[in-house]
């Protein structure tokens, strides 16, 4: 038998030296920590954003780091069928080959379900669960070529169901049984497709809609609130060899475990 045990031969399982990936909603948040820590790791990054300049500045401030990885900036809806082809074009004149692909762009409405209108629930599917069709399909046949895998991301919003994050919930909620019934598919192609279900985690947005302004202690599990980075150590493994035998499974992150207790009866 093989011994693979070996230090570097575990540490290289980890890593994503020379891999090309796309990274969706990339100038920001989850994504931009994404993006930097690919970037660390020796990947080239196509990262994509709505807003070019955005996504530009992730890429000009990566490229005067020490990053060993490049970032390719492109302007990207993914809800729109024929940008996200672009993008792919865009893809293969960067680096020629596409290994993992990151579904991270989507967005929340927070209102309650009787106001939410037929446009904004289709806004809300669209980005969420359309987009990630899209991005999946188009780039489908260059993930089989390079035996690539797949990270979409989820939410506990889809794993639970939230109270006024109905159209939210539901479209996190089909991103997890999209991503197991396609894993079952695209086995045999050699692609793997998981996903992550993040918590709180604070991003510049959560944190000013939390008011949050003090400094994420990552050394401490008896916390609810994490940061991009852990979410971005979690699709770093997800994307790696060291993952080889994880596939169709939605992982949840959110540090303290969210149990439920009974409720009170009523009287």
């Amino acid at each position: 038998m093989t011994d693979n045990s070996t230090t570097p031969q575990a540490l290289n399982r980890f890593s994503l030296a020379g891999k090309t990936a796309v990274v969706t909603g990339g100038s920001s948040g989850i994504g931009r920590a994404i993006t930097e820590l690919f970037a660390a790791d020796g990947a080239d990054v196509v990262a994509c954003s709505r807003t070019l300049a955005d996504v530009e500045a992730v890429a000009d401030e990566i490229a005067e780091s020490d990053r060993p990885g490049e970032v390719h900036p492109v302007e990207c809806d993914v809800t729109d069928r024929e940008d996200v082809e672009a993008l792919a074009e865009a893809a293969n004149d960067a680096f020629g080959s596409v290994d993992v692909l990151v579904n991270n762009a989507g967005g929340a409405g927070g209102e309650p379900f009787d106001e939410v209108t037929p446009e904004a629930w289709r806004q809300v599917l669209d980005v969420n669960l359309t987009g990630t069709y899209n991005c999946t399909r188009v780039f489908g046949d260059a993930l089989k070529e390079s035996g690539g895998s797949v990270v979409n991301i989820g939410s506990m919003a889809g794993q639970y169901g939230v109270s006024g994050m109905t159209p939210y919930s539901a479209a996190k909620s089909a991103v997890s049984t999209f991503t197991r019934a396609l894993a079952a598919e695209w086995d045999a192609e050699g692609v793997r497709l998981n996903a992550v279900a993040p918590g709180f985690v604070g991003t510049d947005k959560v944190r000013d809609n939390l008011g949050v302004d003090r400094e994420i202690d990552r050394s401490r599990p008896d916390r609810n609130i994490g940061t991009p980075g852990e979410v971005a150590d979690l699709v770093r493994f997800l994307a790696s060899p060291a993952s080889s035998f994880v596939d169709g499974e939605t992982v949840e992150i959110t540090g303290s475990p969210l149990v439920y207790g009974p409720g009170e009866l009523a009287e």
